[in-house]
């Protein structure tokens, strides 16, 4: 595991995810090689931010969406066991389910979705 992420190392990672070239699963896999313990994404902007042990890194703002005021639980549960959807599509997605927010923990194998009212869904990662 490397301590520091390089740029090129992850858009060719997140190139091949948003292309379809790799799962979800795959997608875990190869940050975690690169030293990526974590990610940050704003459902809003597609702005993400990896964390290693010692560094960051943060992606450009991709898109802008409107987050809804409510929060629908079922709604965000479908569109999670739907992650095969296209990463904008998938934001777009949860946007409109309310959530503003979402964490990886790839050592925990979990992500943490948080609406806008700031209620919170705890997700086990299925890999």
């Amino acid at each position: 595991m490397n301590d520091k992420l390089t740029t090129q190392e992850l858009h060719e990672i997140i190139e091949r995810r948003s292309t379809g070239r790799t799962s979800f699963a795959e997608f875990l896999e190869e940050l975690s090689k690169i030293g990526v313990l974590k990610y940050d994404i704003d459902v809003a902007t597609g702005q993400a931010t990896y964390k290693g042990e010692h560094s960051e890194l943060k992606t450009e703002p991709q898109v802008n969406f409107v987050i809804s005021d409510d929060f629908n639980r079922n709604q965000a549960l479908q569109v999670i066991a739907n992650i095969t959807l296209p990463f904008l599509d998938f934001l777009r997605e949860m946007a409109n389910a309310g959530v503003a927010t979402y964490n990886v923990n790839i050592t925990e194998k979990n992500a943490i979705y948080v609406a806008k009212n700031g209620e919170k869904l705890v997700d086990p990662l299925q890999l």
